[in-house]
């Protein structure tokens, strides 16, 4: 029997908001993108009553069924926070997100994504994705979020 071979790829991503970095950095907690995600609706499931720290673990319904998430890294000075989402025999994705101020009272935006196969469907959809494909979520995310903040800003 062959041994199984995971797959993977990587893929990073900027875009900028003219709106204050404090502000925009909140938007990527569990319960912040709620506001701006479609359909985004995370079950926070330990520890109790907290809504965002590390090691907290929440679930969500992706496209395919259910995500788990860990949150690995937060680093509320820095504007930084890292996540684990486990997509149960499919793939295991690591999402970063940084903000920083660009200017006056505009934040910049950088993301990160590392995908690894768990399965051969899993591996199947991480040779799919590409690098015009990331740069549309990133495209999106910036108009949702651009949506959600309204008259008060503009996305860049």
């Amino acid at each position: 029997m062959a041994a199984f071979v995971p797959g993977s790829a990587e893929f990073s991503g900027r875009f900028s908001v003219a709106t204050p970095v404090e502000e925009v950095f909140e938007l990527f907690s569990p319960l912040g993108e709620r506001s701006w995600v479609p359909k985004w609706d995370p079950e926070l499931l330990h520890p109790p009553g907290v809504s965002w720290a590390v090691g907290q673990i929440f679930r969500t319904v992706e496209e395919k069924g259910e995500a788990v998430w860990i949150v690995t890294a937060l680093d509320r000075k820095a504007l930084r926070v890292e996540y684990h989402r486990v997509e149960p025999g499919r793939y295991v994705a690591r999402i970063r997100v940084a903000c920083s101020a660009s200017g006056e009272g505009k934040t910049e935006v950088a993301t990160a994504y590392a995908f690894v196969g768990l399965s051969d469907e899993g591996n199947s959809e991480i040779r799919a994705m590409t690098e015009a494909a990331y740069r549309e979520k990133m495209e999106r995310w910036r108009r949702w979020i651009a949506a959600h903040l309204g008259p008060r800003t503009r996305a860049e």
